[in-house]
């Protein structure tokens, strides 16, 4: 087919790769440019060097820089105090108007939420919303009716849900990794062109290497002020952590990660846990763990560092939240309550082999089944059925 002209706009590329914005945008741009289009990048944020390594872009447009005085963007009232509230200034809408002057694009892609509004300075072709998790569906994952400090979230997905329905004007598709979040976007948004884009993983990255060799070891890792990763641990230290140390004495369980909020040193204080923040690049460390444990109760989207963990040859024990928008069969051991867990850490512990095996076949079926090469190839398809609805192709 004809090479398009894509441009991804975000507030900036960051590095280390801490979150799924960064991960999903960074590999999706790799994946299309390798697919033979012209990819660019508007930061409002001008990224670092070491963020943008790897990827071909055509260009970098830093949109903080080029913004001008002018008037408003045409936004409804809504619209507007919803701009307002995330401190979108109009003067970047003109300066990405400014880009696409000079460098016209076939598809403006907008990662994440906030900038929305943008897309009031964009006429098209293709205008897609790349939030991969629904923000409405996040929030009432989190939302549990017994437990009162969940309370809140429920006030927030219904603002989420009321801000996508308030910009639906304003893009043409939206690319989601579940079908959860498909159909949240669906109901909350109003948008029926949703494509259903799984993430993929870097398998040449994320690489098997030495065994583990700390026994009765157990690892968890993710950005430590993001809600569900907070959820899980807290669950995983109050219900399941007891168990597995009555069952397994030795048991010791690492946790990585960027930005620990004051709860999750809190949490780091339990007996057998260490806590090691900020480490640019863990995969080293994480390898030395006998065992991975993703013990989601809630969150969208998919989990990567699942997809992470599996690309490594790693075994996993996971709740079945964990695995919320992935393909085929993961390998993996799956445990619901306190017991099973505790069985199922104290087996792998005890059994090398069992582990290897486990971790050679989790590799097997993410490789086979979650490509950065698969999601832009579906990504690509569903923006080339819009621009046959414009006439553009």
């Amino acid at each position: 087919m004809t090479p398009l002209r894509i441009l991804f706009v975000k507030e900036s590329q960051s590095w280390p790769r801490s979150s799924g914005h960064d991960v999903h945008g960074y590999n999706m741009m790799k994946a299309l440019a390798a697919r033979g289009h012209a990819v660019s990048l508007a930061a409002v944020v001008s990224p670092s060097p070491e963020a943008l390594d790897g990827l071909p872009l055509k260009a970098v447009h830093t949109l903080d820089a080029m913004t001008t005085a002018r008037q408003p963007l045409p936004l409804s009232a809504l619209q507007r105090r919803f701009a307002d509230y995330f401190g979108v200034r109009d003067g970047l809408g003109h300066a990405l108007a400014n880009v696409l002057d000079r460098e016209p694009a076939d598809v403006i892609v907008v990662v994440a939420r906030h900038l929305l509004p943008l897309f009031a300075a964009v006429p098209g072709p293709v205008r897609v919303w790349y939030p991969a998790d629904d923000p409405a569906w996040h929030h009432l994952t989190r939302f549990k009716p017994r437990d009162r400090k969940t309370w809140g979230e429920l006030k927030q997905a219904a603002v989420n849900a009321l801000y996508e329905r308030a910009y639906r004007s304003l893009y043409d598709r939206a690319w989601v990794v579940s079908p959860g979040d498909r159909a949240a976007v669906r109901l909350f948004a109003g948008c029926g062109q949703v494509d259903l884009i799984p993430n993929g993983v870097d398998a040449d990255h994320y690489a098997p290497g030495p065994a583990s060799d700390l026994p009765a070891s157990a690892v968890f890792w993710g950005r430590l002020d993001f809600g569900p990763n907070l959820d899980a641990l807290e669950w995983f230290l109050a219900a399941v952590w007891p168990a597995v140390r009555t069952a397994t004495p030795a048991a010791r369980l690492s946790v990585f990660g960027f930005n620990p909020t004051p709860r999750v040193r809190r949490l780091a204080e339990t007996p057998g846990v260490e806590l090691h923040p900020d480490l640019p690049d863990i995969r080293a460390e994480v390898r030395r763990r006998g065992v991975v444990v993703l013990p989601f109760v809630s969150g969208g989207g998919i989990k990567n560092k699942l997809l992470e963990a599996a690309s490594m040859g790693l075994p996993v024990v996971c709740t079945p939240w964990a695995l919320s928008g992935t393909k085929g069969r993961p390998a993996v051991a799956v445990a619901r309550t306190p017991a099973e867990w505790a069985a199922a850490l104290a087996r792998l512990w005890a059994d090398a082999g069992g582990r290897a095996r486990l971790g050679a076949a989790a590799r097997r079926w993410v490789v086979g089944n979650h490509t950065w090469e698969a999601a832009a190839a579906t990504a690509e398809a569903g923006v080339v059925r819009s621009l046959a609805q414009t006439g553009d192709l």
